[in-house]
């Protein structure tokens, strides 16, 4: 049972303490219990060994997050109560989308803790955390039409540990996903054509590299999947903790404040999965650079794909692991 499935069995306490949590230990984490507050609030509770951090360490508040170390709680548990000093990782929303988001981040992080964890490893693996949310206080980086379209290329390929990997961890990198050699971007159109804007650089890439234009058709409903739809199908799939922490981080870092809105919006899947189609950027029409006067930059165009011929990745053999990944 994962941490998300969990929580949804506790039920809040019925007092007006803060400080008193019905939880459930993680049977294949002994240090980890997952508990729920008398607000509804999920609630992380890690008991750590102490060491010359202990007292160190600081308390963190921030618009979701609240993270309080050496801290005692009365914890009910299978109807018996104890006392005990934890650190305290309490998310404060009561939106189902967000409790689940913050869960999968949270069970990332206990993954990666040792079987009887210090304070000091606790503080530094749960400083990543912390980032991600300090996060959403930011303006977004980026629609949340490119963000799901990007990471419907992730979920829907035959290896998403290699499109993770290669996933661009800045939003203002020319690529969706660079492996040197091979680079992928991904164009999304919710008119139905496969009209898309490029950047010059996308499609004039140096001669040694190649360039696959992904192009998907979107649109909203609500009975499609959502950005955290899509990270739980994918967390599921990827067995490297460093990557789903990177996964959380970007979605983070690229919807911002707008996360709690953005976050259950949903696209017709079954659209996207049948609209994909994979072009060369030898193939597209595009102002070629030797037609770009020197002193002109950050030049942009839009492009018409639909009579041009599209590929397989796979096939495209330059020797590299992502378009064999896709």
């Amino acid at each position: 049972m994962n941490v998300i499935e969990t929580f949804e069995m506790l039920i809040a306490p019925e007092t007006a303490n803060r400080s008193l949590f019905n939880a459930v230990a993680l049977s294949e984490f002994s240090f980890a219990k997952v508990a729920i507050s008398n607000e509804s609030f999920p609630v992380i509770l890690i008991s750590s060994v102490a060491d010359a951090t202990s007292f160190a360490q600081k308390n963190i508040r921030l618009k979701y997050l609240e993270l309080t170390h050496n801290t005692e709680c009365k914890v009910s548990e299978n109807s018996r109560i104890s006392y005990d000093i934890y650190t305290v990782i309490i998310f404060k929303s009561n939106q189902a989308y967000l409790q689940h988001y913050f869960l999968g981040i949270a069970e990332t992080l206990i993954k990666s803790l040792s079987a009887k964890p210090t304070q000091r490893e606790v503080a530094e693996t749960f400083k990543a955390f912390v980032e991600i949310f300090r996060s959403l206080s930011e303006p977004p980086t980026k629609t949340i039409q490119g963000l799901w379209s990007e990471l419907f290329i992730i979920e829907a390929s035959k290896q998403p540990t290699i499109l993770l990997n290669y996933w661009h961890c800045n939003a203002e990198e020319k690529f969706d996903f660079n492996a040197d050699v091979e680079r992928l971007e991904v164009k999304s159109s919710s008119t139905l054509e496969r009209v898309h804007t490029f950047a010059s650089e996308q499609l004039n890439p140096p001669s040694d590299k190649q360039v696959i234009i992904a192009s998907i058709f979107l649109k909203q409903t609500t009975h499609g999947q959502s950005i955290a739809d899509l990270t739980k199908s994918i967390q599921q799939r990827v067995a490297d903790n460093d990557l789903s922490k990177k996964m959380f981080a970007i979605i983070s870092a690229t919807l911002g404040n707008t996360l709690e809105q953005s976050i259950k919006i949903k696209f017709d899947y079954d659209l996207a999965k049948n609209s994909l189609r994979f072009y060369r950027h030898q193939d597209i029409h595009k102002i070629e650079r030797v037609n770009i006067p020197h002193r002109v930059s950050e030049v942009r165009y839009k492009s018409n794909l639909t009579d041009i011929k599209n590929i397989k990745p796979a096939n495209v053999n330059v020797g590299g692991q992502l378009y064999i990944s896709i």
